[in-house]
């Protein structure tokens, strides 16, 4: 039986997980027995970190593992975490480690990977459609940032295609929302998917909406944002939850247009689960399908949210032991 360590890190938290997994086996296991969260912020680099989470399992390091990172993952082995001032080349850190085997994801290549696996209660449909089992699925999802990657089917198997999808340019398509880009584009050069449809996202359209309605922002955090929103406890709050969620429809729309993901559009991320029960409220299905020609492409393509927190680490296990030949199933 081999001890494997299999973990999501993204900007702010990182979760590490245990699995257990005899070589081999045609009943692979991907679900962690043991699962810890540690603060990257209580850490200096992804050495000492990986260490600590040694120490709280009391164990010795394994000699696998696979870390799916909230960043890009350079060919020439090189991981650096987006939100996170963190950088460091693969191999380096697998022989710092003393590990036999480590592999570094993107966060949503992991999400994505873990779609195929996950349960029928892992996941919940947010738009029926008779999506093509045959063609690719988009998997993205706002959180600290905004994920994306494309799971596309190859030969009876999956095949990944990891993005930076979040840092395309946010298109407005409301007058509204052509005033929200215009605030922010007077602090930054550049507005993108990922400024808007994210933790902070939450935080600029609550700023924006106020300088629009002519109130003074007050000095909320996106948790403030979200939960004041929700409560429907201040009006500008709301308005930004609201608009976060139109906004989410139409970006899903637009990635499932220009991805070919006819196979479904799946959302992962931290924060879509705690608005499901806002979304029937908002715009979010008719700005998904609103791509004028291409209404009736996108009204076959279907979304599921993902509700369990810990898929990345079911995806990280599924990527560990099907992409290293000694784990892989026969």
């Amino acid at each position: 039986m081999s001890l494997l360590l299999v973990a999501d890190i993204g900007g702010t938290n990182a979760r590490f997980g245990l699995v257990e997994q005899a070589p081999k086996t045609g009943n692979p296991n991907y679900i962690a027995s043991q699962q810890i969260t540690l603060r990257c912020a209580d850490y200096p680099d992804m050495g000492t970190m990986i260490k600590a989470c040694c120490a709280e399992f009391n164990i010795v390091m394994p000699e696998y593992a696979c870390l799916a990172i909230a960043g890009p993952i350079d060919k020439d082995g090189t991981a650096q975490l987006t939100n996170l001032n963190w950088k460091f080349v693969i191999t380096e850190l697998r022989d710092q480690l003393g590990m036999k085997t480590l592999h570094v994801i993107n966060d949503f290549a992991a999400f994505a990977y873990a779609v195929p696996f996950l349960a029928e209660s892992e996941t919940k449909v947010l738009y029926a459609a008779d999506s093509n089992p045959e063609a690719p699925i988009v998997v993205m999802g706002p959180g600290t940032g905004f994920g994306m990657a494309l799971l596309v089917p190859e030969n009876g198997s999956w095949k990944i295609i990891p993005t930076e999808g979040g840092h395309a340019s946010f298109a407005p398509t409301t007058e509204k929302e052509l005033a929200i880009k215009s605030f922010l584009l007077k602090e930054q050069s550049h507005v993108s998917v990922e400024n808007i449809l994210s933790g902070i996202g939450l935080v600029h359209l609550y700023r924006a909406l106020a300088h629009i309605a002519g109130v003074d922002a007050q000095n909320y955090s996106p948790a403030d944002v979200s939960t004041k929103g929700l409560a429907n406890e201040d009006p500008i709050c709301r308005e930004a939850v609201i608009t976060f969620c139109n906004t989410l429809g139409a970006v899903a729309g637009d990635k499932a247009v220009s991805s070919g993901s006819r196979g479904g559009v799946v959302i992962g991320g931290g924060i879509t689960p705690k608005l499901m029960g806002i979304l029937p409220e908002t715009h979010f299905e008719e700005r998904y399908k609103n791509k004028g020609p291409m209404r009736g492409y996108v009204s076959d393509i279907s979304i599921k949210v993902i509700v369990n927190d810990k898929a990345a680490l079911v995806g990280s296990a599924a990527w560990l032991i099907h992409n290293t030949p000694e784990l892989k199933p026969v």
